[in-house]
């Protein structure tokens, strides 16, 4: 008994202590492992730029247009873009479009992701603002499952409509249900399932439709507000196996503006033309050569990948981040590959090392959202862990031993009186296991970032693809419209192979050997 008290008294009980996980049995404390991969969470903080995802958008592309259609609203520019992402999964799901690569086999674009974004900040209406201008274009719209559907309902809904798009308006509310209610259970495991698209299939007796889905796919878009996503799923249910097929973006409120300078979004007669244009645009994008058919790397890309993923072992690999967020997220870079292309205006093409370097900093992206989420369970210990992980980074910059000792020293006396003793040596002895994650995207002007650079190459790469990028993106973009209003037949085979190869970078890669 007295051996198991002691290892309840460690720092990561005493800082999570309070919080509790609901089971069908009632309620129980955190486990050990739990607190842990906790404490390993909370000891990183993201900066809110970090979300800024503007930095994620290439210059000219449709993205870029729509960024600045939502330009004269306070609405996060997260929102709509990740809605046309989605959209564009969707579309691609549904008509077919696979990534082939050897040995792994056909890939889906099968997004699965989650936002979060404060309450009031017209999650919904942004929404609802791709989906008109898309309804205005002449491509069919995409295929939807119904919502708020018990698991007997949702078996019957995913058969009918396999590969069609989850839109789910308050999912933490939703997950909750899918977790917790017994009318909804069986949707967990069924989901966990079409991850991997193995067949599912309703086995109970009382069912008078026996069902089986055989590669049972989908794609998934679910808001929530951040605010309350920790009130909807505890702790332990955002560490399950469920919760982390699912990657993670934040929509901060804008910096630029606030909700008082709008009183009406989107008034005026230009906005129509506009979301007109946006439409063509998008009809020229889905009339693209080869848009919804097979896939295929050019060669410098998967070695490009395999050194990005390598690279993550000096960041995300001192366990800043559970490794089974890290895999899941890095592998959900592969169905970017197919998305962001489409969205370029290169379908026509192997995906190539322009497209490459995006889909790898939207994982980056997804990587310090995850992080976000976890640090709102305990915002009170996240800010004591955090000061731990402060001084341990001053005694370091100034080049002093990093001890329990020297940390109480610099602490005040008011930081020193939140630990009881010998826990700030306990919370040392865990926060020792990883290394600040650096910011997430390029600056010059600042050190720390730089050292996430991937083999030194990132930042040459990233100065070759922002030359001329906005000029190349519209120039695609205007070709692919002036082809399908002159001849749709023609699915986007436009332009003089010189114009072809105009729209494309070309990148040398000391690190390969490639071009």
């Amino acid at each position: 008994m007295t051996t198991s008290s002691k290892q309840h008294d460690t720092a990561d009980h005493v800082l999570l202590g309070e919080l509790t996980v609901k089971t069908p049995q009632g309620t129980r404390r955190l486990t050990r492992a739990e607190c842990e991969d906790a404490i390993q969470l909370f000891a990183v903080k993201a900066n809110a730029q970090t979300f800024d995802i503007r930095n994620l958008i290439s210059r000219g592309s449709i993205l870029d247009l729509i960024a600045r259609h939502f330009e004269d609203t306070d609405i996060s520019h997260a929102l709509p873009i990740m809605q046309i992402v989605m959209i564009a999964a969707s579309y691609l799901t549904q008509n077919g479009a696979t990534l082939r690569i050897p040995g792994v086999g056909e890939i889906c674009p099968t997004l699965w992701l989650v936002g979060l974004a404060g309450s009031g900040s017209s999650k919904t209406f942004a929404s609802e603002e791709i989906d008109r201008i898309i309804s205005r274009g002449t491509t069919d719209t995409v295929t939807r499952l119904a919502t708020g559907c018990t698991d007997a309902q949702w078996i019957v809904e995913l058969h009918e409509n396999n590969g069609a798009f989850w839109f789910q308006d308050e999912v933490g509310k939703t997950f909750n249900k899918i977790l917790t209610q017994g009318s909804y259970v069986r949707i967990k495991e069924w989901v966990l399932n079409a991850y991997s698209y193995n067949a599912i299939a309703n086995r109970l007796k009382s069912e008078k439709n026996k069902l089986v889905i055989e590669n049972p796919h989908f794609t998934f878009h679910g808001l929530s507000v951040d605010e309350t996503w920790h009130d909807d799923i505890d702790l332990t249910s955002m560490l399950d196996g469920f919760c982390q097929r699912f990657s993670y973006y934040i929509a901060n409120p804008r910096q630029d503006t606030d909700m008082f300078d709008h009183f009406l979004y989107f008034e005026g007669e230009e906005v129509e033309e506009r979301r007109h244009r946006l439409a063509d645009t998008w009809d020229a994008l889905c009339t693209q050569k080869e848009a919804c058919g097979q896939y295929t790397l050019n060669d410098d890309v998967l070695p490009y990948l395999k050194a990005w993923w390598s690279s993550l072992r000096e960041s995300w690999g001192k366990t800043a981040l559970p490794k089974s967020f890290i895999r899941r997220i890095g592998f959900s870079v592969l169905r970017y590959l197919m998305v962001l292309h489409f969205l370029l205006g290169k379908s026509r093409r192997p995906i190539d090392l322009e497209t490459a370097e995006l889909a790898t900093r939207f994982a980056e992206y997804h990587f310090l959202s995850a992080l976000h989420v976890v640090q709102q369970y305990d915002r009170k210990n996240t800010s004591r862990i955090q000061i731990i992980a402060a001084a341990v980074r001053r005694l370091s910059d100034a080049g002093k031993p990093v001890t329990g000792r020297e940390i109480s020293r610099m602490l005040s006396k008011k930081q020193r009186d939140q630990f009881v003793r010998g826990e700030i040596a306990e919370i040392l002895q865990i926060i020792q296991k990883i290394e600040e994650t650096p910011g997430l995207f390029e600056d010059p002007s600042n050190e720390s970032q730089n050292r996430f650079e991937m083999q030194g190459t990132r930042e040459k790469i990233q100065a070759r693809l922002l030359l001329n990028e906005r000029k190349r993106n519209e120039r695609r973009l205007r070709e692919l419209r002036r082809g399908a209003a002159q001849d749709p037949s023609r699915s986007g085979d436009h332009g003089s192979l010189q114009d072809q190869d105009d729209n494309v970078v070309q990148i040398i890669l000391p690190m390969t050997g490639t071009s």
